[in-house]
């Protein structure tokens, strides 16, 4: 069962189709989760067989009603839903830009300054990697929180979510400073200074961090800082923008190509072990959200 649990890949799913998942309660009860939480049941605590065998009927019965849900909801939507064209992404990633909470779109001055910054992202990160921002396709956008589709190529992916994951440590790290300053306000001992301090120590924090990013990444991507100064220069600006991005509360989610077929003792190829390793990524980039999203509603 537990290997049955662990080949479910959520992590090859969006997170708007993990939050679906969620909702039918089909995710907490598969992959790691449902894993974990069967761990728990026979392995972690006290084993009682009447508890433990209720338990797992919980999460079966929960996985069917999830699936049952799914099944008679797509059969409605197809009589009344026509089948729109979907974009074959072939060996790329999808990557979905989420303008949300601050970096929220709601007037065309924000759709063009939030456009712009978005070039300047594409522009660099794809200069460092030699290609152009018309190498990074616009392949759709939706409607509500709106949500920008872009097809890119894998160096780029790969970029953009590492740069993506060491900004979300960097704002784990700056909320924790901050968290220390609202407690200090809230001791009401008028120590204006020691607040001012942590505040400021949070901000030294921030650009210590994106400092520390633009390095790492000038770096694993090669470029040459005297004869490439021009890349370095758009990267480090692109970087810097995407973490403003990140802080501001936006959301980047992936979208793998579909995995080739192996033969049955085959070796994984290039492509392959680039996949995997861009996955195990993205999941990393998904703990990190949660857990920064959490400390936000902490916050407030």
């Amino acid at each position: 069962m537990i290997k049955a649990l662990q080949s479910v890949a959520l992590v090859e799913l969006s997170n708007g189709q993990i939050e679906v998942l969620k909702e039918i309660g089909i995710a907490d009860n598969v992959g790691q989760e449902g894993v974990d939480l069967l761990e728990d049941t026979l392995f972690r605590n006290a084993l009682d067989i009447a508890h433990a065998a209720e338990r797992v009927q919980q999460s079966i019965q929960k996985i069917s009603e999830g699936v049952q849900w799914s099944q008679k909801t797509r059969e409605l939507l197809n009589k009344i839903i026509t089948t729109e064209e979907v974009t074959e992404i072939g060996n790329a990633v999808l990557l979905r830009v989420h303008f949300t909470r601050e970096a929220h779109l709601s007037n065309l001055t924000e759709l063009k300054d939030w456009g712009k910054t978005w070039w300047d992202i594409g522009r660099g990160i794809g200069m460092a990697h030699g290609q152009a921002p018309e190498d990074i396709q616009v392949v759709g956008a939706s409607k509500g929180s709106l949500i920008v589709s872009l097809l890119s190529a894998y160096p780029i992916a790969k970029t953009v979510s590492a740069i993506i994951m060491d900004a979300l440590k960097v704002i784990e790290k700056v909320y924790d400073i901050k968290k220390k300053a609202q407690e200090v306000r809230a001791l009401e001992l008028a120590n204006d200074e020691a607040e001012k301090s942590l505040m400021e120590a949070a901000e030294a924090e921030k650009q210590n961090g994106v400092e520390t990013i633009i390095t790492k990444n000038i770096d694993e991507i090669g470029l040459d800082r005297k004869a490439e100064g021009d890349k370095v220069n758009e990267l480090s600006s692109a970087i810097k923008k995407l973490v403003d991005f990140v802080e501001k509360g936006g959301e980047i989610d992936f979208v793998m190509p579909d995995e080739e077929e192996r033969g049955e003792g085959e070796e994984p190829d290039q492509s392959a072990q680039e996949r995997d390793a861009l996955r195990v990524m993205f999941k990393e980039v998904r703990r990190l959200e949660k857990k920064v999203h959490q400390l936000e509603h902490k916050d407030h």
